[in-house]
């Protein structure tokens, strides 16, 4: 019964790994099981000091989000910046075929 009960915490704990990986909280989670399991007396005599490291690292977390957010929609606008180029090129070609007499133009070069 005991291995049994073992086994099931470690896989609850393995899902919870796997699930703050996802959110980037996986520091935050092994600081918790640490605190509780390994570090439980310093921790009951500077809980104070123990709490702010917490949320210390939960601000980091939320600033990991917050800048992974703006670098996305820093590509995003970057992108939609180099497509406007390149509709704005080819039509300068579309032109310049126009002004030379030319049936096809060329697409090359255009986008990525």
């Amino acid at each position: 019964m005991m291995v049994f009960m073992i086994s099931a915490g470690l896989g609850v704990l393995a899902l919870l790994f796997r699930l703050a990986a996802v959110f980037r909280l996986t520091i935050p989670l092994l600081y918790v099981v640490v605190m509780n399991t390994v570090c439980h007396s310093w921790y009951q005599a500077h809980s104070l000091w123990g709490d702010r490291l917490f949320f210390i690292l939960l601000g980091l977390v939320a600033l990991s989000w917050l800048l992974s957010l703006v670098g996305r929609v820093w590509s995003f606008i970057q992108e939609k910046q180099e497509d406007r180029a390149a509709v704005e090129y080819f039509k300068y070609r579309v032109r310049q075929a126009k002004e030379n007499g030319d049936d096809t133009v060329s697409t090359e070069n255009l986008w990525r």
